[in-house]
Parts: C-alpha cells; sequence; structure tokens
C-alpha cells in the first residue's frame, strides 16, 4: 500500500514531475510558496510521489484544499478519496473549500462539497492603462490589509500574508480596497483584489496589471467582460466548491489569491 507523510520542501521537485506529468502547469515558485502557507501530504509507492494535496488552514474556520494530483497509471485506486479525507482530518474546521475541476468534482460531491458558482481564469496581455487611484502598499498600511481581508474572506488569513507580502511583486491599496500581483513563471496573477464594486475592481487590477501578461480569476460576468475588452480573455473554468457555509462579505472579493488558496 501507498505511504502517505507530510511534503517537505525537498519533495518540491517531485511534486513538479507529478504536475508536469498531468499536464499541469509546473509552477515551482507556487508549490513552494503553498508548501510554505499550507501542509501537504504525498503518497509514495516504492519512494515514487504518486499522490499529493495541500491544506491550508486559516484560524480555526477555514481551510482551503488544493493541489490534488494521481499520477497517470494510479486512478481508478482511491487515492484522490484517499488524500481528500486525510487533507479534510487534519484540516477539521467547519468551513473548506475548494476550486475543482469537471474531472475532480464527482468525488468531492460525494465528499459533501457543494458548488456555489463559476470561477473563469483570464489570461491575456493587459493593454490598458493604469487608474492611478491607488498606491504601493507600505508597513503603515499591512495590518488594514489583513484586517479586511479577515472581514471580506470570512477567516483570519494573517499567517498567509506574512507570506504574501514578500511573495507578491506588488500589493497596491486604496481607501476603499487592495489588489496584489505575484509571478508565477512568465504570467503575473492577479490576487487577491477586495473591492467595494466592479469598477473600482477594475481600477485596481489596472494598476497592478499595466504592461504585463495577467491571469485574473473572476466569478463576475461584468468583470470578465471589462477584462476581455482589456485583452484578457477567458481561458477555462472551475467550480467554486465549499463544505459548510461561507462567511465574510464575499461580494467584495473580486478574485482570489489563487484557486488554491479559496
Amino acid at each position: 500500500m501507498e505511504k502517505l507523510r507530510v511534503l517537505t520542501p525537498e519533495d518540491l521537485p517531485a511534486c513538479v514531475r507529478l504536475a508536469a506529468d498531468r499536464q499541469w502547469p509546473e509552477e515551482p515558485d507556487k508549490w513552494a510558496f503553498l508548501l510554505r502557507v499550507g501542509t501537504g501530504f504525498g503518497l509514495f509507492d516504492g519512494g515514487e510521489l504518486v499522490g499529493t494535496t495541500i491544506a491550508t488552514r486559516f484560524g480555526d474556520e477555514h481551510a482551503a484544499i488544493s493541489m490534488v494530483l494521481v499520477a497517470p497509471g494510479h486512478g481508478g485506486r482511491g487515492l484522490g478519496r484517499r488524500l481528500m479525507e486525510h487533507a479534510l482530518e487534519f484540516a477539521a474546521t467547519p468551513v473548506v473549500s475548494l476550486h475543482a475541476t469537471s474531472y475532480g468534482k464527482p468525488l468531492y460531491e460525494k465528499l459533501g462539497f457543494r458548488s456555489v458558482g463559476l470561477v473563469t481564469a483570464h489570461i491575456g496581455a493587459f493593454d490598458g492603462t493604469a487608474s492611478g487611484t491607488s498606491r504601493p502598499v507600505e508597513d503603515g498600511d499591512r495590518a488594514k490589509v489583513v484586517a479586511v481581508d479577515a472581514e471580506v474572506f470570512g477567516a483570519d488569513r494573517s499567517a498567509m500574508w506574512g507570506a504574501l507580502f514578500g511573495f507578491a511583486s506588488q500589493v497596491r491599496v486604496a481607501d476603499d480596497g487592495f489588489a496584489a500581483v505575484w509571478r508565477n513563471g512568465s504570467v503575473s496573477m492577479v490576487g487577491p483584489v477586495v473591492a467595494p464594486s466592479v469598477s473600482r475592481a477594475a481600477e485596481l487590477i489596472a494598476d497592478v496589471a499595466v504592461g504585463a501578461t495577467v491571469r485574473v480569476d473572476v466569478r463576475d460576468p461584468a468583470l470578465g467582460a471589462w477584462l476581455e475588452g482589456h485583452g484578457v480573455v477567458p481561458r477555462f473554468t472551475a467550480d467554486l466548491m465549499v463544505r459548510g457555509a461561507f462567511s465574510g462579505d464575499r461580494a467584495r472579493l473580486y478574485a482570489p489569491v489563487m484557486q488554491a488558496l479559496g
């Protein structure tokens, strides 16, 4: 039987290889960040990594599960379910969320998750101009950003933000919201984006996206249409799924940090 253990930074190359074997992007920096802010679990068959998942806990309220992968040739043996059940037991939170492909969705539904909407990944070279309505984050802004994020997301993510402030290439703030961007290979990943309206979300995105090839994951169709009008086109969708019930003012969360973090 495959051995399950916690993943360490030394397992990062094997995680990247497994992702490539499943035709996922390799994304070594993203994997490293997720293993830093969350807890990864791996299934090993004779020393070979054949399955992964990562559980990221936000206090005692909420956990996000991500990177659920099973190696080619090992499907149909219940490994995905074993990984998920272990991650859920580890998380032990009343709310658990994830983003699901059509392939994984049936398993997650069996485990008590329900879809609460589609998230569309928009990718492309942003051809708009900066709005100039935000400014770079300063040390004195950080506590407010973390507090507003908790209010919007519905859980305290201060530990994640402690890492994200250093990982992000930019975090920009305004009186009514903020936006961050981080590098994932050649693409600048925009998120989170917190704003009171679609128009303000668009202005904040413009300030971090100008001159770059970006990806923005959005649920709001009006924001998606604005992105498409500026060269950032829809590429694929995923189901946002939850076990339990979301809290917080999530109407102001226009884009996640990444799908892997809820």
